[in-house]
């Protein structure tokens, strides 16, 4: 179980890290996305893009807490990605063109596969709050090699999670 916490700490932890940053490069396309997309009053948009931005950065470091503060971590990283999923689903079912900001500047447009990519988010972050609930362990396994493992599992995940706009692209259909 410790190296199951791991690889889903290190997996989720490259992620929201990815889409924090991505953010902070192009903090003024990830405002204008969020006005854009009319879900928040405009004299609101600077403070909820920083609040989504810090939510982001706090769980990298939060998921890393031990036992049932990693657990509720996990919960709150889930609870973020099920917003987040609600934002795309309306906007898919809107028929709306609008790219995802989700790891900053994009000119993909928000489809089936963002839904995937989120699903496969919150299935990591509910294995998470169950794995942290089940182990008092500390971050780091004890078996270096397995340790090592579970990490690079997790790296190519989130290398794929953070690439959905990319293979999006690569494999549409030509026009």
């Amino acid at each position: 179980m410790d190296y199951l916490l791991f690889g889903v700490r290190c997996a989720l932890a490259v992620t929201l890290a990815a889409s924090a940053l991505g953010k902070l490069r192009a903090p003024g396309e990830f405002r204008e996305t969020v006005r854009d997309l009319g879900f928040v009053p405009a004299s609101l948009t600077t403070a909820v893009t920083g609040a989504v931005i810090a939510a982001e950065a706090a769980l990298v470091a939060l998921v890393w807490l031990p036992g049932a503060l990693g657990a509720a971590a996990f919960v709150a990283a889930g609870l973020l990605l099920v917003a987040f999923t609600g934002v795309l689903v309306v906007l898919i079912r809107r028929g709306s063109d609008t790219s995802c900001a989700c790891f900053g500047s994009s000119r993909t447009r928000v489809g089936p596969a963002h839904l995937v990519r989120n699903g496969v988010l919150v299935a990591i972050a509910a294995l998470g709050a169950v794995a942290a609930s089940a182990t008092s362990g500390g971050a780091l396994p004890p078996e270096f090699p397995a340790a090592f493992a579970a990490a690079l599992a997790a790296v190519v995940v989130s290398a794929l999670v953070i690439s959905t706009d990319t293979l999006v692209d690569l494999l549409a259909r030509p026009a």
